[in-house]
């Protein structure tokens, strides 16, 4: 029984492999971000950020030129062409896995981007939660920023879109934007800008959105038009709002402890509209106004006066989705599809983008002030 034994456990030792397909950190090259754009003859290009794992220790600093990386690009009829040449380049198994940014210029986005956001959810090493970002000009020119205060530029991308003061969208949320009815992608604008006076040091900025119509983009929304995308979409956590009294009196401002968006589809007398229901809750960070913030009667007046100037401000932004860009990018038909879905497979679906255009959307905003400071 002992020999049984012993044989058994010899047989199974043969069965059971190493790691065999183990591969070496010195035998890859770790990608930290990505960019893609349009190039010449409508080939696309694929530009790499890669680590230099010497050079990333702590001691590191931004302020040395991106040395803790380098860049690499090459060309393709698409990425998986343009990943293939570039390969080809470099001494080492290009690794997709550590990368957190895909950047993509604006000629390749008004083209069309679902070839890339299908190379990123099929290939395997791509992180499907990757933050995608979209930039006016070639996206390799924020690729190649120096960074200020990480050792490597996609960090400082990854902490700016972690802060929550735009849109932030990673992959996995525009493909879902993508096939989802009554919704269209949205996606942060990342540039470049002046750190101080001088047009020589510049860094990355949020400087907000992208709208796509399908896979293709359409145009561009500021950080404050953007502001009432986040307030809209449910998604605004953090942020500043500055109420200008008068010319005279100067201005009063708030920092948003609480944000709340509710959109209602309903029915009246046959007609499809849309509420925008809004609550925000400030706190009050300076008041170089005259008003006094202690008086009950001065908040009813102020919050009424801000709830009018929200409004006002997210009626906007809506006007000009619907009438310049035709792109539901609010979900709005999402939410008709929830509510009535008979309707929407049957009238609404296949008329949506005429319909959202036309959409009668009305917009409530309630502003409470909750507190306003110790000083009178």
């Amino acid at each position: 029984m002992r020999t049984i034994k012993v044989l058994l456990l010899f047989i199974l030792t043969i069965f059971l492999g190493g790691c065999w397909d183990r591969v070496e950190v010195n035998d890859i090259a770790i990608v930290t971000a990505i960019a893609i754009d349009l190039a010449e003859d409508e080939r696309l290009r694929l530009s790499l950020q890669v680590a230099i794992p010497s050079k990333l220790g702590p001691t590191q600093s931004g302020g040395e030129s991106g040395s803790s990386t380098f860049i690499i690009s090459e060309t393709g009829a698409n990425v998986s062409e343009a990943y293939n040449n570039l390969q080809e380049k470099i001494g080492r198994q290009v690794f997709f896995s550590q990368s957190r940014v895909l950047l993509i210029g604006e000629d390749l986005a008004r083209k069309g981007v679902k070839n890339i956001i299908d190379f990123h959810t099929r290939y395997h090493e791509p992180r499907i939660n990757s933050f995608i970002m979209m930039t006016k000009g070639d996206a390799l020119k924020v690729l190649k920023a120096r960074p200020v205060l990480e050792s490597i530029a996609s960090e400082e991308s990854k902490e700016l879109a972690k802060l929550g003061k735009g849109i932030t969208i990673y992959v996995r949320d525009f493909l879902d934007m993508l096939l989802t009815e009554g919704q269209e992608p949205i996606a942060p604008h990342y540039s470049l800008a002046p750190l101080g006076d001088s047009d020589e040091d510049k860094g990355q900025k949020i400087a907000g959105s992208a709208v796509f119509k399908g896979e293709k983009l359409v145009g561009w929304l500021d950080s404050f038009e953007t502001r009432a995308i986040l307030w809209i979409r449910n998604t605004l956590r953090k942020g500043i709002i500055t109420h200008p009294i008068s010319k005279e009196d100067g201005n009063i401002s708030g920092e948003i402890i609480r944000a709340e968006s509710k959109i209602v589809p309903r029915k009246e007398h046959g007609e499809l509209k849309i509420d925008v229901n809004i609550i925000t809750e400030l706190r009050v960070i300076e008041n170089d106004s005259h008003l006094n913030l202690n008086d009950p009667k001065v908040i009813e007046d102020l919050q009424k006066r801000m709830e009018t100037e929200l409004e006002n401000r997210v009626r906007q932004v809506v006007d000009k989705v619907q009438k310049d860009y035709r792109s539901d990018i609010f979900g709005f038909g999402q939410t008709v599809y929830k509510k009535y879905p008979n309707d929407w497979n049957s009238i609404y679906k296949k008329k949506w983008d005429e319909m959202f255009s036309q959409l009668d959307v009305s917009i409530n905003a309630e502003v409470y002030l909750r507190r306003v400071g110790l000083r009178k």
